[in-house]
C-alpha cells in the first residue's frame, strides 16, 4: 500500500496535469478578439472545467496534509506541474516531434540506398550516390527517404538509366533524385 498510493497520486496528478494545461490553452483561444481559429467553449464554461479539475487536487492535498502524509503531498503537486509545463513543451513543438517519428530512420535509409546502390552495380550505371544530399533531402522530406543520385559522365540522363529503377520495389515510400554531371537538367521518380 505504501508503493500504491504514491504510483495512483503520480498517475492521476499527471493526468490532470495534462487536463488543465489543455484547458488553459482553451482559455487562451476562447478570447472575444482577433481571429478565431478553434470552435472552443465560452471561457466561464473553461473556468468552470479548470476550477472542477483543479479542485480534486486541492481536497487531497487537504486531507494528505492533515494526516501528515508529505511524501505523497511533494509526489501530487511535482507531477501536477511537471506535466503542466510538459504539455506546453509538447503542444509548442508537436510538428516536430511528429516530423521526428514519420522521418525513416537512418537504418531504413541506409538500406534503400544499398539496394539502390545495388542495382547501379548490377546495371554498372554512371551514377554515384551524394550520401549527405539523401540524408538532408530525407530531413527535408520527412515522409519518405530521398536517394540523390549524380551522374559520374558527361551527357545527359538517358532513359535506359532510370528504367532499372522504374519497377523496383522498396519496404518505404521513396524518391530516387536522378542528377545531370553539370547539374542543369534532373529526373526525379516517385
Amino acid at each position: 500500500m505504501r508503493i500504491i498510493l504514491p504510483i495512483i497520486a503520480s498517475i492521476l496528478s499527471i493526468g490532470g496535469g495534462w487536463l488543465f494545461g489543455y484547458l488553459i490553452m482553451l482559455l487562451m483561444l476562447s478570447g472575444d478578439e482577433g481571429l478565431i481559429i478553434f470552435d472552443v467553449p465560452p471561457a466561464s464554461h473553461t473556468l468552470l472545467y479548470l476550477v472542477l479539475t483543479l479542485l480534486p487536487f486541492v481536497v487531497a492535498v487537504y486531507v494528505l496534509n492533515k494526516k501528515e502524509k508529505s511524501g505523497i503531498i511533494g509526489t501530487i503537486i511535482v507531477c501536477f506541474i511537471a506535466s503542466v509545463v510538459m504539455y506546453f513543451i509538447v503542444i509548442f513543438n508537436q510538428s516536430a516531434i511528429q516530423d521526428f517519428f514519420r522521418t525513416p530512420s537512418k537504418h531504413v535509409q541506409s538500406e534503400i540506398r544499398s539496394q539502390v546502390q545495388q542495382i547501379i552495380d548490377e546495371q554498372q550505371l554512371p551514377y554515384v550516390i551524394d550520401q549527405k544530399e539523401s540524408e538532408s533531402r530525407t530531413d527535408h522530406e520527412v515522409i519518405r527517404t530521398v536517394v540523390y543520385m549524380r551522374k559520374i559522365q558527361e551527357g545527359d540522363i538517358e532513359k535506359n538509366e532510370v528504367k532499372p529503377f522504374v519497377n523496383t520495389t522498396f519496404e518505404t515510400d521513396v524518391k530516387l533524385t536522378f542528377r545531370g554531371r553539370a547539374e542543369d537538367n534532373y529526373v526525379t521518380q516517385l
